[in-house]
């Protein structure tokens, strides 16, 4: 194929791209109604216990969205984790990756990269999701953070790949929400490693929870 025909077919490709999402994104945009209740998710899971935090009325407008759950979870042990989900049917706009907020926030970001977490089961029970995992130097010191997207009943850790989900699963008229789960924890004595099983506990016990409420 001559170069001049391949490129022209390039563009045609790029352009129909574009104007599909131009066209999700004119038919999604705007606040959609609750269709799932975050709320429900329970304040005991394992052995971790949890309260709601306030969330500001700055933080609802920057996202879009009214399904926000903001919540700290304490062991018997005393450790905390605390758990973020943002959920939207109708607004692409509500998922941000968090790292933008942590640098936003004026905090350093020391270190990304992906991992498979295991969620332990008996036999075809268990499996493993993809996470994003940082970490991050503010004033108090140090954190790790673990987040995911999910789209269309799928866990992945990449932005992009959640929002071809959604805009594939618009243009076949089976609209279906998606969600930001992050969950941070302190690092305490510089102990990465204890703060990592930490947080891998409380994930392992809140996916089979997140399952059961179909997100």
């Amino acid at each position: 194929m001559p170069d001049s025909q391949r490129n022209y077919l390039t563009v045609i490709v790029l352009l129909t791209i574009s104007l599909l999402g131009l066209l999700y994104l004119g038919q999604s945009r705007g606040s959609a109604a609750s269709e799932i209740g975050l709320q429900d998710i329970p304040y005991t899971i394992g052995e971790w216990h949890g309260h709601s935090l306030n969330v500001s009325e700055w933080t609802y407008a920057i996202l879009e969205t009214e399904d926000l759950l903001v919540r700290e979870y304490t062991n018997p042990r005393g450790e905390k984790v605390w758990l973020a989900i943002v959920y939207c049917a109708g607004n692409r706009g509500a998922f941000h990756p968090p790292e933008l907020c942590y640098l936003g926030g004026g905090n350093e970001l020391l270190d990304k990269g992906v991992e498979r977490i295991e969620i332990p089961g008996t036999g075809e029970d268990s499996y493993s999701i993809q996470a994003n995992r940082l970490i991050v130097q503010d004033r108090a010191g140090k954190q790790v953070a673990w987040y995911w997207f999910t789209a269309a009943g799928r866990i992945v850790p990449s932005y992009l790949r959640q929002q071809c989900y959604i805009i594939w699963d618009e243009l076949r008229r089976n609209r279906s929400g998606g969600t930001l789960v992050r969950i941070s924890t302190r690092v305490t004595g510089d102990d990465l490693k204890e703060a990592d099983a930490r947080g891998k506990d409380f994930i392992s016990q809140l996916l089979p929870v997140l399952k059961r409420h179909n997100l």
